[in-house]
């Protein structure tokens, strides 16, 4: 009696391994927008907005992902759509990437796990993405060469973070700032910051527009307004790679800088290792410059 129903037992894993959905290390990508950003070996930056979705009963999976759809890494919005789908002749699960440049990515998709593996060619090379489960709404991600359990080399490292597709998703899109000195003004922020000036959509007067970075904006408007105290706590924060090579230009150009405090400059080391430092455009506004990582 012990035997026949230790028999059964073992019957009763292998019929049910045997019946596991191949697709199923997918199923906690689901319903979810998996987010990350950081940057590329050669120093571009990634940034993904990755969701997915079963399709035609669950035999297909469809990924939609957005990222930077220009060289020039200005533009942000859909960049892949991607299907992923069991091959029974060959038993492996095969991707497509699709890309807004006209380019097809394939290749194969492995489980270690809750890992997923995904190995394509890329020109020469082959490349692995390797989504390390943390837990379920994080994956590390980690792509480059890599072949017999160890990498030989790494061309990205980040994070995915997951959000609940039923809740609302905000992205920044711009600073508006009021504005008497409309010409003086933006030039100030063309000039110490390189914003590419945009048009205004609709054309108007008293409007100058600028690409902060990806979709984030800058809008100044020329109003006649009751002046107020441009407080420092009140202030525009944008971050940069190298804030030594910054202070020189703000240097160069007799733009005065200073720190938390008021020193003028000087250099705020944050608790967290961020430096920062704080100007005045010509409204009086203020503006922080720091180091932190996005």
């Amino acid at each position: 009696m012990i035997r026949k129903l230790m028999l059964l037992l073992v019957l009763g894993s292998f019929i049910q391994g045997q019946g596991q959905e191949p697709l199923s290390v997918f199923e906690n990508l689901m319903e979810k927008t998996w987010f990350a950003e950081g940057d590329w070996g050669n120093n571009t930056k990634f940034k993904q907005e990755i969701e997915f979705e079963y399709d035609l009963g669950g035999t297909l999976i469809i990924s939609n992902a957005k990222g930077f759809t220009n060289q020039e890494q200005t533009s942000y919005g859909p960049r892949n759509h991607g299907i992923r789908k069991f091959d029974k002749e060959s038993n492996t699960i095969k991707f497509w990437e699709f890309d807004v440049f006209g380019g097809v990515t394939e290749g194969t998709v492995k489980a270690n796990g809750k890992d997923i593996i995904y190995t394509y060619a890329y020109g020469e090379s082959v490349v692995t993405d390797y989504w390390e489960f943390v837990d379920d709404n994080t994956y590390n991600l980690t792509v480059g060469s890599y072949a017999d359990g160890e990498w030989k080399q790494v061309y990205l490292k980040t994070q995915f973070k997951a959000e609940n597709k039923s809740k609302s998703n905000f992205v920044f899109d711009h600073q508006s700032l009021v504005v008497t000195n409309l010409m003086k003004t933006g030039d100030f922020y063309k000039e110490v910051f390189g914003f590419e000036e945009i048009p205004h959509p609709e054309n108007k007067p008293g409007f100058r527009w600028f690409n902060m970075y990806g979709n984030s904006q800058l809008h100044l408007i020329k109003k006649d307004f009751t002046e107020f105290e441009k407080n420092k706590s009140m202030h525009l924060c944008l971050a940069v790679n190298d804030l030594e090579s910054f202070i020189e230009r703000l240097v160069s150009k007799n733009i005065e800088f200073y720190d938390w405090p008021g020193n003028k400059g000087s250099v705020t080391d944050r608790a967290d290792g961020v430096k920062q430092i704080y100007i005045k455009d010509p409204e009086g506004y203020w503006v922080e410059i720091n180091t932190a990582k996005h």
